[in-house]
C-alpha cells in the first residue's frame, strides 16, 4: 500500500529547508563580504611545525622533515611561501622553507616585520602579501620563533579559509540555527494543524442523522470553506434523511390498511380453499415487513423516550413467553438464564422488547428441528442469544447489523427481510451500548446487546 503524504511532515521539512537555505545565503554573503584570512593555513603549518619540534641528546632544539612527505607537499602548494623556524635562544634556523629556491633574504628581510598584510613590489605592480611572526614557549622554557610570508590569493586559499570558518565559526553556528529553525518548524506546524486535528475528532464523532456541526470559530481562513463545505454537505444528508424516515413511515403507516383488509378477506374464506394458507403467510410476512419499517424509522426518528424505568429481567422473560408457543410447534425449545434479583434499568420497553424480540426470532429461524436456542442475561446488562443453526456464512458479523444484510450458511428463510438484526443495533446504541455477534464453539452464532451500566437504577 502506497504510504501517503503527511501534511506536517511536508510542512515541517519545508521550513527547515528554508531555515537551511537561508542560513546557507547568509553565510555566503558574509564569505564573500568578509577579507580572506590567510593566517589560518599558515597558523596550521605553524603547528605543525612546532608539534614537529623535538630536544636532541646534545639538549638543542631540532625539527626533522621528511624532504620527499606529505608536510613538504603542502608547503609547495602555499602560494609564494617564504617560511623559517627559528630557536629562540641563539637564533639557529631550525627549519627553512623558500619558495623562491634558495632566496633566504627574502625570510630575512620580514623577521622584524609585525603580521598583518603588506603590499610589495612597484607602483603600478603592487602585491598583496601576507606574513607574521609568532613564538611558541616550551614548558622548558625553549622558545621558539616563526617567521613566515606568503603571496596572493588564489583558489585553493579561498576553498581553505571557507572550510576552516565553517570548521571553527560557522559550522556550529548554521548547525545551532538549523536545529532550532527545525524545532521551531515542528512547534510552529503542529500549533497552526492543531485546529485541523480538532475538526478531525469532531468529524469522527458525527454519527449518520446527527444534528451536530463541525465548530468552525477556531478554523484557519484557508481551511474555513472546507469546513463550510462540509456543514453543508451534513445538512443537505440530514434532510435527506428525515425525507427517507417520513416517507418511510408514511408507506409503511398505509401499508397497514390494506392488509390488514387482505387479511380478514382471506381468513373469511373457507379453509380447505386452495392457496389460502400461502396466501395468509404471505400477507403475514408483509405485516411483519411492515412492522420493522415502522419501527426503524421511530428508532432514526430519535423520538424515543429512553428514561422509562424498568425490570429487564421481566421483559425477557415476557418476550420468551409470548414465542414458547410458536418455539413449542416448531420443535424448539428456549432456554433462560438470568440473575435471580430483578434488573431494573431505564429504557424504552418498546424498543428493547423489540430488539429481544428480533434476536429471538432470528435464532428460532435458523436452529435446526430438535434445537435448543439459549437466552444468557447477565448483572452487567449484557443479553445473548444463542443457537446452533449454520452460522453466518460469507458475511462478518459487523455486516449483519447493516439494514437489508441477510447471512447464513444454510438456506434462505424468505419471511427474513435483514431489518431484525439492524433494529438491535439500533436499540443498542439508543441505550448507549452496541449489538455484537459472534461465531458459536462447535456451531451457531451467538447475537445480542450490551446496555450502558449506567442505566441500572439502584446500581
Amino acid at each position: 500500500m502506497k504510504r501517503r503524504p503527511s501534511l506536517v511532515r511536508t510542512l515541517t521539512l519545508r521550513f527547515a529547508l528554508v531555515a537551511f537555505l537561508g542560513t546557507s545565503v547568509a553565510t555566503l554573503t558574509y564569505a564573500l563580504l568578509k577579507p580572506v584570512e590567510l593566517e589560518y593555513e599558515l597558523g596550521d603549518i605553524a603547528r605543525e611545525l612546532v608539534a614537529r619540534v623535538v630536544v636532541g641528546e646534545d639538549g638543542r632544539l631540532a625539527l626533522p622533515v621528511d624532504p620527499d612527505g606529505p608536510l613538504i607537499d603542502w608547503l609547495r602548494r602555499v602560494n609564494a611561501l617564504h617560511l623559517k623556524v627559528y630557536d629562540g635562544a641563539d637564533g639557529r634556523v631550525l627549519f627553512a622553507f623558500d619558495h623562491d629556491r634558495g632566496n633566504s633574504a627574502s625570510v630575512d628581510a620580514i623577521s622584524s616585520w609585525p603580521p598583518g598584510f603588506f603590499v610589495l613590489g612597484g607602483i603600478t605592480t603592487p602585491q598583496h602579501e601576507y606574513g607574521f611572526i609568532d613564538e611558541v614557549a616550551f614548558d622548558d622554557g625553549s622558545v621558539v620563533r616563526i617567521v613566515a610570508r606568503r603571496g596572493s590569493l588564489e583558489g585553493r586559499d579561498y576553498l581553505y579559509w571557507i572550510l576552516t570558518e565553517l570548521r571553527i565559526e560557522l559550522g556550529p553556528l548554521i548547525a545551532i540555527v538549523a536545529l532550532a529553525g527545525t524545532l521551531l518548524a515542528v512547534f510552529t506546524v503542529r500549533r497552526g494543524l492543531a485546529p485541523l486535528a480538532a475538526i478531525s475528532r469532531q468529524a469522527v464523532e458525527l454519527e449518520p442523522g446527527s444534528t451536530h456541526r463541525l465548530d468552525d470559530r477556531s478554523v484557519p481562513e484557508e481551511v474555513l470553506p472546507l469546513v463550510e463545505a462540509m456543514n453543508r454537505a451534513l445538512d443537505r444528508l440530514q434532510d435527506a434523511f428525515a425525507q427517507q424516515r417520513r416517507f418511510t413511515a408514511v408507506a409503511a403507516h398505509e401499508l397497514r390498511t390494506p392488509l390488514a383488509a387482505l387479511r380478514a378477506r382471506l381468513e373469511g374464506l373457507p379453509a380447505d380453499l386452495d392457496g389460502r394458507a400461502e396466501l395468509l403467510a404471505i400477507i403475514e410476512r408483509m405485516a411483519r415487513l411492515v412492522d420493522q419499517l415502522l419501527a426503524v424509522a421511530r428508532l432514526e426518528s430519535g423520538q424515543l423516550s429512553t428514561d422509562e424505568p424498568l425490570d429487564l429481567r421481566e421483559l425477557v422473560r415476557s418476550v420468551i413467553a409470548e414465542r414458547a408457543p410458536r418455539a413449542f410447534a416448531a420443535g424448539r425449545e428456549l432456554a433462560l438464564e438470568a440473575p435471580a434479583r430483578p434488573l431494573r434499568i431505564r429504557g424504552s420497553r418498546d424498543a428493547l422488547e423489540r430488539a429481544v424480540g428480533n434476536l429471538l426470532d432470528n435464532a428460532l429461524r435458523h436452529s435446526p428441528p430438535g434445537g435448543t436456542v439459549e437466552v444468557r442475561l447477565g448483572e452487567d446488562c449484557v443479553l445473548e442469544v444463542l443457537d446452533r443453526g449454520p452460522g453466518f456464512g460469507r458475511v462478518s458479523p459487523d455486516e449483519l447489523f447493516r439494514p437489508f444484510v441477510r447471512g447464513c450458511n444454510g438456506p434462505r428463510h424468505p419471511e427474513g427481510a435483514g431489518l431484525g438484526l439492524a433494529i438491535v443495533h439500533d436499540v443498542a446504541r439508543l441505550h448507549g451500548g452496541e449489538a455484537f455477534a459472534r461465531p458459536r464453539p462447535g456451531g451457531g452464532a451467538a447475537v445480542g446487546f450490551r446496555i450502558d451500566p449506567s442505566r441500572r437504577l439502584g446500581a
